[in-house]
């Protein structure tokens, strides 16, 4: 077949899985019919799609459902008795005249050549960047296909089997002829799946200037249908398409995928009345169901903006404003809308809903700010936005902030105050005025002498001062130096720098590897609690062990190790957090532990008469100290015990056949430590 150049005025878009992956298979669908089943595939691969172009599909059904019920054996049929395979090419000469999908597949399968040419910005030549040309005629001819069932079918890529029943559910196979590195895919399917295609939903028309723009539900549907159709009346009777191709989604990707699907209409003429309705197209050539119509009218975009000229200030909290606008211009647009910043650059708050086109005034009733920036906006029927330049209103104030509410604070024990309270709510407030006075009765003095901005402040007091406490206030000002009444006075307790007394240890005792200490008490009677502190001796580092109330003079640690030298510590602290001395509170103890430690957790002797021995088993306890072994003292009942065997740490049983029927005999297991730690002995007795 000569080269063929063909102009392609359609979006790229393939379904059913064609992305490329590591190993070639065969990718099928299906769809059910009232009285048939329609089957469509394509391989992953575009080598061996090439390759299984020449060499044909094979096709096997078999039948696994009957009447509800599965059957124990399938019931195979081969639909293919020769492979499918490309019809010639002498056929395809007059369909390519009247289809130009089917023109593209034909191209890709005989073509000398595959070029795509004449592609205008945005067409296929800026979305496809194809590597060679295998790809090329890869991508095109599933597109195409996915477009044209009836191509599908003329180029083995499809299937129709119309020897079905509905009691039956079958189960499609797809493979390549003579081709084992081609994965073979099955789908299963019955008449029972039918199911009326759906109108897609969501379908909406927002207008613009000599346009419209509209948009529907694509996530929902993009298993179903692989291109869409929309079709435009100007009279809601006579529709017809708005493309010469079907429209496809070149958005949806695999990391970013895509919800809504949009196409821009360009209309000839504003004001005019259009009707749009839309329906799905499957990869079978399947229209689904329409929408309902909608409508759209083509809206003129705004050029003139309004100009606000005049304002009238009634008080404080209320003002006139007036605007110009074009009287011929009305019709054109929604509205206006005031907006208001308390400075030029804004941001600026839209304050108004939509006012009407013919209104020229507004009376504003809102909280003002000191200097109040106004501009309107006029509102399309486009939703587009035209803003005025802003105009300043200042209105006159002599009313004084609200009282400030909510002061509090702390001090510190490096006398740093820290005040904080809950921020005014006016629009004009300028900040705060500090007070404060070192004694009941003193005059209040501004520490701050202007207006502090913020709700927290940080001030300082003399510690060595002999009051014992500090008095604040605080009043809001506006920015017209309005001043409000001052706070209520907050009191604030000066921290006390004197740590409490120190208490000492009167007692302790090292028994059972445990140690028990008793302290008395400090006697100051600031004192909220006790830290009990412990470190290894030479260490540096104090840990503490336990938190203790002010009511305990006790307390047994029993977390220690066997021949450690540990110090303890014992500190007060008062309510300032200030803690007591070390000087006279610590105590050094040398804890000795001479309770043998168990080794030995499994122990076992089972007599063997019949063979004439006796087996013994054991087993030792996790320790840290390291067992070497163990040594195994034998006696008979009422005799003296003699070293019998000595053992590695490796051994966990023994046979002893050294015995004597009717004698009781008594095993002793000393383990052996590394450690001088003393090990419990275990003893067992076996009568034989």
């Amino acid at each position: 077949m000569a080269k063929i150049k063909f102009y392609l005025f359609f979006l790229l878009f393939i379904s059913l899985s064609y992305s490329q992956t590591k190993h070639a298979t065969v990718m099928v669908n299906a769809r059910a019919q009232k009285d048939k089943i329609l089957i469509r595939w394509a391989i992953n691969s575009p080598i061996e799609w090439q390759k299984a172009n020449k060499k044909g599909f094979i096709i096997t059904r078999s039948t696994v459902l009957r009447d509800g019920v599965v059957l124990s054996k399938p019931e195979k049929m081969l639909l293919t008795p020769k492979p499918l395979l490309p019809e010639p090419l002498d056929s395809w000469l007059d369909v390519v005249q009247k289809d130009n999908n089917a023109a593209i597949i034909a191209q890709s399968l005989y073509g000398d050549s595959f070029e795509v040419t004449a592609a205008k910005e945005g067409d296929l030549s800026k979305i496809v960047n194809m590597a060679d040309e295998i790809n090329q005629r890869y991508t095109f001819a599933l597109y195409a296909a996915d477009m044209s069932f009836s191509s599908a079918l003329k180029a083995g890529w499809g299937y129709i089997d119309e020897n079905v029943k509905k009691n039956e559910v079958y189960a499609y196979q797809v493979s390549v002829f003579e081709s084992p590195k081609v994965k073979e895919s099955s789908y299963m399917i019955g008449l029972k799946d039918y199911s009326a295609l759906p109108a897609p939903t969501d379908f909406i028309a927002i207008p613009d200037d000599k346009k419209v723009l509209l948009s529907w539900d694509y996530e929902t549907f993009k298993r179903i249908y692989t291109s869409y159709m929309v079709e435009k009346s100007t009279d809601g009777i006579n529709f017809s398409p708005i493309a010469t191709t079907p429209l496809v989604n070149l958005n949806d990707k695999d990391e970013h995928p895509s919800k809504t699907m949009y196409y821009i209409d360009t209309l000839s003429v504003n004001e005019k009345v259009y009707h749009y309705r839309l329906y799905g197209i499957t990869s079978f050539g399947e229209k689904g169901e329409l929408t309902k119509t909608i409508t759209a009218t083509g809206v003129s975009a705004i050029v003139t903006p309004a100009r606000l000229v005049d304002y009238n200030i009634i008080n404080s909290n209320e003002v006139n404003l007036e605007w110009d606008y074009p009287k011929e211009s009305e019709s054109f647009i929604q509205g206006y809308e005031i907006n208001l910043a308390d400075n030029d650059k804004g941001p600026y708050k839209v304050v108004t809903k939509i006012i009407p086109p013919s209104e020229r005034k507004l009376n504003y009733k809102e909280n003002l700010f000191p200097s109040n920036y106004f501009t309107i906006s006029v509102v399309g029927k486009n939703n587009q936005r035209l803003t005025s330049q802003s105009m300043l209103v200042q209105p006159v104030d002599s009313i004084p902030p609200a009282i400030p509410v909510g002061l509090e604070g702390i001090i510190d024990s490096l006398g740093v105050v820290r005040l904080k309270w809950k921020p005014n709510q006016e629009k004009d407030l300028r900040g705060y005025r500090i007070l404060k006075a070192n004694n009941t009765g003193e005059e209040f003095v501004d520490i701050y002498h202007q207006s502090y901005v913020g709700n927290n402040y940080q001030d300082s007091v003399s510690l060595k001062m002999t009051n014992s406490k500090v008095y604040y206030r605080i009043a809001a000002e506006d920015m017209r130096f309005n001043i409000s009444d001052p706070s209520e006075i907050l009191v604030l307790d000066k921290p006390d720098k004197i740590p409490p007394a120190a208490p000492i240890f009167k007692d302790y005792d090292n028994k059972d590897g445990k140690v028990k200490l008793k302290w008395i008490r400090s006697y100051s009677e600031d004192v909220v609690g006790y830290s009990l502190r412990r470190r290894e001796k030479g260490q540096e580092k104090w840990i503490e062990i336990k938190q203790i109330n002010d009511t305990i003079q006790e307390y047994t640690d029993d977390r220690v190790e066997n021949k450690k030298i540990y110090q303890y510590a014992i500190l007060a602290k008062d309510k300032s957090n200030l803690w007591s001395s070390l000087d006279h509170s610590t105590i050094t103890v040398n804890v000795l532990d001479f309770t043998p430690v168990k080794i030995i957790n499994f122990l076992q002797g089972l007599p063997d008469r019949e063979n004439k021995k006796i087996i013994l088993s054991w087993d030792y306890v996790k320790n840290k100290s390291k067992i070497l072994g163990v040594s195994i003292y034998k006696n008979t009942k009422g005799t003296p015990p003699t070293l019998w065997r000595e053992l590695n740490n490796d051994v966990f049983t023994l046979e002893d056949k050294n015995l004597k029927i009717n004698q009781e005999y008594e095993y002793h297991f000393v383990p052996n430590l590394e450690s001088d730690t003393p090990a419990r002995a275990e003893t067992l007795t076996v009568i034989y």
